[in-house]
């Protein structure tokens, strides 16, 4: 993951000569401790018991096989138990098929890695907690390196060179407001992650076989989400809209041909649209002086509330970033339905907190100058299990689904 140097603003009252010294003289943030009063960001507020995945057993020891004859039926003739393909642990939920679509170097990886840092700390704002666990080996692994690599090592997740399937299972209560008690959640997410490029129809980095397979893909999700990193989109070899407008056409053009498209032309998925690196200072900064951060209590998490993130993808499009971001903005909005859109300010490792868990503007960036690693405070996703909970909602309201009478009962279809 490549870091670009923050440029501050002219007048903006940073300097950011990127030298780190004491927190009595200077913070790594480039502003003076002793110049600079606290005061708060922004404005105000504008199947059945379902086993716990492992590894497969091991296998019940035998004697080695004796040396194959010299013909075709030799392995099949001996008399020893066979071996059968690897199962999924314990009853699978009820699946969720959702694509994590984005540029080459937008971090899908990264975000995907985030996911189970984020479940685990998501009971700590009193809101649901979850239980995210593998459902086969291959993702099981996975789930434990991301954790691995993001906390104990401090490193980023390498991108994807190839194809991954992963499946985890999410079990939870979602506690409900005004006095109402906590209901169960349980579904599974499965996700294929490819390279970047598979996702870019004009490039010649990958074979037509797995771009063909990006395709598939995210034609058969229910749930899409799409990471626009404005960092990235400012070089031209990852601009964002090669790598939309023609995986949209194409997956326009097979939902057409299987007669899905929604009565208004659009596809029906619903899509979570991400705008990452909230905690990079060249997205922070500008948004902080643009007014869309907001900051409840001095030492909480900044944040862009759930009812400005449409805005601020817009300002982010046509204000900040401009040229081709507003054409990927507007083409998300002509392929897909608004009413089954969400925006979210994300951050796969959040802002670098002080030795009392909070957030202090004089030292919040989370990465070392090289990109290369975490600074010392674990990461804190914002904005990660989120989306993945707003796609799982919608779902559930516009599929099919057995009430306990039995029948099925049609959800929402616009």
């Amino acid at each position: 993951m490549t870091t670009p140097t923050h440029q501050p603003d002219p007048g903006s009252g940073d300097n950011m000569d990127g030298a780190r010294s004491s927190d009595e003289e200077r913070s790594p943030n480039g502003h003076s401790d002793a110049s600079r009063s606290w005061q708060p960001l922004g404005r105000g507020g504008a199947p059945g018991a379902a086993v716990p995945p492992h590894l497969p057993p091991p296998l019940p020891s035998y004697d080695p096989p004796r040396p194959a004859a010299p013909d075709n039926h030799s392995v099949a003739d001996q008399v020893i138990p066979p071996i059968g393909v690897p199962q999924l642990r314990g009853a699978s939920p009820a699946g969720v098929r959702i694509g994590v679509w984005g540029a080459s170097g937008s971090g899908k990886t990264t975000f995907l890695g985030a996911v189970p840092i984020a479940a685990i700390q998501h009971q700590r704002r009193g809101l649901a907690n979850w239980v995210v666990a593998g459902m086969d080996p291959s993702s099981t692994e996975f789930l434990h390196e991301s954790v691995d690599l993001l906390v104990s090592e401090q490193r980023f997740p390498q991108a994807s060179r190839a194809q991954r399937d992963i499946r985890w299972s999410f079990s939870g209560e979602l506690r409900g407001g005004w006095g109402f008690g906590a209901r169960p959640v349980t579904f599974a997410l499965e996700v294929l992650d490819l390279p970047g490029e598979a996702f870019n129809p004009r490039s010649n980095q990958v074979g037509e076989e797995l771009h063909d397979r990006a395709v598939t893909h995210l034609t058969n999700c229910g749930g899409l989400v799409y990471l626009f990193d404005p960092l990235l989109d400012a070089n031209q070899q990852t601009t964002s809209i090669n790598y939309f407008f023609g995986m949209a056409s194409q997956i326009a053009g097979r939902v057409r041909d299987e007669g899905r498209l929604l009565a208004n032309g659009r596809l029906p998925h619903h899509v979570a649209v991400c705008i990452t690196k909230f905690d990079h200072p060249d997205v922070f900064e500008p948004a902080l002086r643009a007014g869309w951060v907001t900051q409840e209590r001095t030492g909480d998490i900044p944040r862009v509330p759930d009812h400005q993130a449409p805005g601020f993808f817009d300002w982010m499009c046509d204000s900040f970033r401009g040229g081709s971001a507003r054409l990927v903005r507007d083409a998300l909005r002509n392929f897909f339905h608004p009413d089954r859109m969400s925006y979210h300010a994300s951050s796969a490792i959040g802002f670098r907190l002080n030795p009392y868990n909070q957030f202090d503007y004089r030292s919040y960036v989370n990465v070392e100058p090289d990109g290369a690693r975490i600074c010392g405070s674990p990461p804190m996703p914002i904005n990660i299990l989120e989306p993945l909970m707003t796609l799982e909602k919608g779902l559930r309201g516009t599929t099919p689904r057995p009430p306990s009478g039995g029948r099925f009962r049609w959800g929402r279809r616009r």
